[in-house]
């Protein structure tokens, strides 16, 4: 065989050669392949995990040859797998592409820092010399936060505040760095702060940022407090529908008239508006509003018709022993939610979540509520459908034909529609359109048979144990303790939903663990007043921030102070309160549609095409639909759960949670992505990990101080982590 280097026939494939490279490296090895053409030697080392060398022989400076390997030349022992090594290539080259679209043409430095600080928490690209975020808003030359435009406004001021909080920590150390590629900075940082002067002395100044979560700015005039109270008046409206309908069905099977209904109502509102302070001051700080929730109605009605009430004739008496009943079971059931969100063990199971798992939780908290949507509001057709069409003509086509950028009739579309479509109830109602109608009709259509208004009184505060000392049943007890974590993982969605539509982070696990908290205290003051059911977070005000664009506190805050206020002013709660079912049900139609919408967003994180995410999302949500489908089916054609025992409260612990398709989707995704995980950067982007971990503790991402921080400092006392 012909020699490799020199004339001698010594060095020959297979001989051991120890070799110094220029480079001042020095290894041993058997010769394994030469190429002429290209003058390059490949050894085989002897040991090491990359045991094959390529050498440029201009690049060896000397050779010493050791003789030759005992073991015989084999050539197989060095074949090279082509598809792994494309692979390696195929993957360097997409590594390479997605490093150098993150490179900025033709921008300055400052340009390109601005694009890495938004480039941690939200995903952008470049286009041309613009900053793209979110595919919606824009940043471009000079990059300052007056160069932001486009996208929602509640996108808009959050990258707006990132820009802000880069430039002012940039510019805290702009004296030091004058001099080199920096000075551009400096010059920055000075017209920022003679721009920051002027405005001071004009009293143009923009109020700092609020360290609380993100709200779109209301508009700067002397209408700003009007404008807050109608936003929160609406979002008051909104919650009514539930506040009215649980009770309207419940009160009548426990006996009582139209007095308690209308005291039942009035315990709900005053207790929501509890709730709702108390989770927007010390909870998640959210502006989630706590109202009544459908999820404890099976277990309430299970309770209702137990069999030690069977025998009590009297209409008054039954009925106040059965609230009894039920405040007793709701006072222990609310430990559950306490223990778990005060101790931190929701902490721990929210750190699995992912926005993989988040879609069909958050999807089918809306979705799954289909059925008190449009089948509620054919019950008074004719009510019900105009109140549909203006509500959508309100907040949809006006604004699409308008010119300018007032949003008046998008954001008070709610107060609109149900004003001209209440007016346009009563006068059927007076008119006499109802005279021969069935009762049902009567019911759903009239707006004066709710029978509320007359029985309300004038003046109430509802006060603890107002129904007498609870009665406690280990059995409701431990039912209504399985609808209650059936609760904590709705809210759990909805408090995702509610992020998102209030423009801040996804929630902080450990926030996430003190709201759940706090909600297990609301239902503890639901035992105690007796509101004849538990509260979990109001998924169509959830919506209602979707439609108005309002993530403010504010707002929310000065809805639960109507809450309070109605409450106590019984004859006009109860007038607002007796708005019929089907224009409520118009509502939903639209609000459930904004939460299951807002919970498909998150999918912009997660890898469509790999079908192991096709298989957790396609698999969860048919799932969370089928099951309650079935179970729901079953009992309004037998009258009972397919888990059927002696034991009522054993049914309801396995036949109410088999019955909710949120509850039944997000832990199925949940245990899906988890069990089917690779520790692999592939996995991890699939299902939108690389995004999420930087809120999986409240340190890691700096905006958790300013959205979800305790007032009155209260986070040195009670850190969150």
């Amino acid at each position: 065989m012909d020699s490799i280097i020199g004339g001698g026939d010594e060095i020959t494939l297979g001989c051991i050669l120890s070799i110094k490279t220029t480079l001042g490296e020095e290894l041993e090895g058997q010769v394994m392949s030469f190429d002429p053409h290209s003058n390059i030697l490949g050894i085989q080392s002897v040991s090491g995990p990359r045991n094959i060398r390529l050498l440029k022989c201009n690049f060896i400076r000397d050779i010493t040859y050791l003789g030759r390997a005992e073991d015989p030349f084999d050539f197989k022992k060095w074949d090279i797998d082509l598809n792994i090594l494309q692979a390696r290539e195929e993957s360097a080259i997409r590594q390479a592409e997605t490093e150098a679209e993150r490179i900025g043409v033709g921008v300055t430095e400052q340009a390109q820092d601005i694009f890495d600080a938004l480039s941690k928490t939200l995903p952008v690209r470049w286009e041309k010399t613009v900053i793209v975020v979110m595919n919606e808003v824009r940043v471009g030359s000079p990059y300052l936060p007056e160069s932001v435009t486009g996208g929602t406004p509640p996108a808009n001021i959050r990258v707006r505040k990132v820009i802000e909080n880069m430039l002012e920590a940039v510019c805290k150390f702009a004296d030091d760095v004058v001099s080199g590629k920096r000075f551009g900075i400096w010059v920055l940082c000075r017209v920022l702060g003679t721009e920051r002067e002027r405005k001071k002395k004009t009293g143009d100044e923009k109020k700092p940022w609020p360290p609380v979560v993100v709200e779109e700015e209301l508009r700067r005039r002397q209408s700003r407090t009007t404008e807050a109270i109608l936003l929160g008046f609406q979002h008051y409206l909104v919650m009514l529908g539930t506040t009215v309908l649980i009770p309207s069905n419940l009160v009548p099977q426990m006996g009582g008239g139209n007095v308690e209904k209308a005291k039942v109502i009035q315990t709900l509102l005053f207790v929501a508006g509890l709730n709702t302070l108390t989770q927007t001051f010390f909870g998640t700080r959210l502006p989630a509003v706590i109202g009544g929730s459908y999820t404890f109605v099976p277990t309430t009605l299970s309770i209702i018709l137990a069999g030690r009430y069977n025998d009590i004739l009297n209409p008054q008496e039954k009925f106040e022993k059965i609230m009894r009943g039920i405040q007793g079971a709701l006072i222990v059931a609310s430990t559950l939610q306490i223990v778990i969100g005060f101790s931190g063990l929701w902490r721990n199971v929210a750190r699995f979540v992912c926005p993989l798992s988040v879609v069909p939780l958050v999807a089918l908290s809306g979705f799954g509520l289909y059925e008190f949507g449009f089948p509620l509001l054919t019950r008074c057709v004719e009510i019900g459908l105009p109140q549909l069409i203006f509500l959508v003509i309100f907040s949809q086509y006006i604004p699409h034909l308008m010119k300018g950028d007032k949003q008046i009739f998008d954001r008070f579309a709610v107060i609109f529609s149900i004003a001209i479509v209440w007016i346009y109830a009563h006068l059927l109602t007076v008119g006499g359109a109802y005279k021969n109608t069935p009762t049902k009709t009567q019911t759903s259509c009239r707006t004066d048979r709710a029978g509320i208004i007359g029985a309300a009184p004038w003046i109430s505060v509802p006060y603890p144990f107002q129904w007498g000392a609870p009665t406690f049943d280990a059995g409701e007890a431990f039912a209504m303790m399985a609808a209650s974590f059936v609760a904590l993982v709705e809210s759990t969605g909805a408090f995702y939903a509610v992020s998102s539509y209030a423009g801040a982070t996804p929630v902080p696990p450990s926030v996430l663990s003190r709201g759940v908290g706090w909600q297990g205290v609301g239902i503890l003051f639901s035992g105690i007043f007796g509101t004849g059911n538990g509260s979990s977070v109001s998924v169509e005000n959830a919506g209602l921030l979707a439609l108005t664009r309002v993530g403010s506190r504010r707002v929310v805050q000065i809805s639960a102070g109507f809450m309070i206020f109605f409450s106590i002013l019984g004859k006009f709660g109860a007038i607002f309160a007796s708005i019929p079912p089907p224009i409520v049900a118009a509502l939903y139609c639209l609000f459930f549609a904004y939460v299951g919408a807002g919970g498909l967003s998150f999918l912009q994180f997660c890898n469509l095409n790999s079908f192991r995410t096709k298989f957790v999302l396609g698999f969860s949500i048919f799932m969370g639909l089928s099951i309650p489908q079935y179970f729901n089916e079953y009992t309004s054609v037998n009258g009972y759960g397919p888990v059927h025992t002696r034991a009522r409260w054993f049914n309801d612990m396995i036949n109410v949670p088999l019955s909710s398709e949120p509850f039944i989707a997000g832990l199925l995704a949940m245990f899906l992505d988890v069990t089917l995980h690779r520790r692999d950067s592939s996995t991890r982007k699939d299902r939108g990990m690389h995004w999420w971990d930087r809120f999986r503790s409240f340190k890691t991402d700096t905006r958790s101080e300013e959205f979800y921080r305790l007032p009155l400092n209260l986070n040195k006392f009670f850190p969150s982590v």
